[in-house]
Parts: C-alpha cells; sequence; structure tokens
C-alpha cells in the first residue's frame, strides 16, 4: 500500500470492504471525526465520544445506513464486511448481520474510484508496537 493511501486511511481498521467481483474488493475506510471534515473518503461518523462501546454502536449504525443506500443505488443486495480487526469481522447481508473471526483477504483491492490499492496481500497493515525497554 502507498504511502497516500495511508494518510487517507486505506488499510487502518475500522474500515468496510464490498467484494465486487471474484478476489475483487473496495475498501472503505472509516474515520471517527469530532467536526465534519473535507477531504476524507470513506465512511465519516461525527461523534466526540472515545468510548469504544458507543464508537461500535454507531460504527454499525452507520454501516447499516451505508449498505441501504448503496442497495437502494445500485438496485442490488451487497454483501459487505465490517472489519474491526485481523480477527473480527461482521458481516451484513440480506439476511442480516453476522459475526465472524475470519475477514476478507488477498485478491486485488481497490479504492473508492477504482484506483489499485494492493494485490495478494492481506487489506491491512500491521501497526508496528513499540517496545519497551524496563
Amino acid at each position: 500500500m502507498s504511502k497516500n493511501h495511508l494518510e487517507m486511511g486505506y488499510g487502518k481498521f475500522p474500515y468496510v470492504i464490498i467484494r465486487l467481483h471474484y478476489a475483487t474488493y473496495l475498501q472503505l475506510p472509516i474515520h471517527f471525526v469530532k467536526e465534519q471534515q473535507e477531504g476524507l473518503k470513506g465512511i465519516l461518523i461525527k461523534t466526540s465520544s472515545e468510548d469504544v462501546h458507543e464508537q461500535q454502536s454507531l460504527l454499525l449504525n452507520a454501516v447499516r445506513q451505508f449498505k441501504q443506500q448503496i442497495d437502494t443505488q445500485k438496485n442490488n443486495s451487497h454483501r459487505l464486511c465490517l472489519v474491526l480487526d485481523p480477527h473480527q469481522a461482521y458481516y451484513f447481508d440480506a439476511d442480516g448481520l453476522a459475526f465472524s473471526t475470519s475477514i476478507p483477504t488477498g485478491g486485488t483491492l481497490i479504492a473508492n474510484q477504482n484506483e489499485f490499492v494492493a494485490m495478494a496481500h492481506p487489506h491491512y497493515v500491521e501497526s508496528k508496537k513499540t517496545v519497551s525497554h524496563g
């Protein structure tokens, strides 16, 4: 993933993945913002809360609304995945919502303007944890 994509939020948790075709995925970054911000790509959730549980509730509602919008626009039911971390995801489809410990990976990953992001690679970038020497 390019530095530019990382700065726009691609490859960072949480995010939404939509499978467009066999092995072709669209990724939408999710941003929690206190105020409306111009230039951010993806799904913006306005909140001043730092509470993870409250953010998760807002997150699930925002993704549910997003799914309804794209299903209506495209006149088709899309299966999409809200990815929280490498081992936690919620799959939204016509049957409802299902939690999973398996997340989409591999294939070709594109941004919202059909811009290439990554190929045959995990859809996220590992965060580097600092090691304290004590």
